[in-house]
């Protein structure tokens, strides 16, 4: 069992719940989010990118209480405990080749000034 299934499964035990459903990962990188159910609120996290994992240690110091470091990988990862209502998911904006062109101009008059 490696260190992220640990953290993982020390939420479910306190909870009783087993989340294989709830699990969230990207595509992209190996960063995992495991979403658990419980009276503490907790999720499970595993990050990989370096902007995450410096905002979670940043977190880890400012707030103990709601951010717990459960792992620092040997390659720079870190899983940790946080809250639920960390996650926040949005969608893209889409913005049509018009509007693009749009914001573009204004940037460029702005950068000008």
């Amino acid at each position: 069992m490696d260190e992220f299934e640990k953290a993982v499964s020390e939420i479910d035990e306190r909870s009783g719940n087993v989340n294989d459903e709830n699990v969230i990962e990207s595509a992209n990188d190996k960063d995992i989010i495991d979403y658990c159910n419980n009276s503490k609120g907790l999720m499970t996290v595993l990050f990989t990118r370096k902007k995450w994992v410096n905002r979670i240690k940043q977190y880890a110091e400012q707030y103990p209480s709601e951010v717990q470091i459960k792992y620092i990988n040997t390659d720079g990862s870190v899983i940790a405990h946080v809250p639920v209502s960390y996650l926040r998911i949005v969608r893209p904006t889409q913005l049509s080749d018009s509007e693009k062109k749009r914001r573009a101009e204004i940037l460029k008059r702005i950068n000008a000034r």
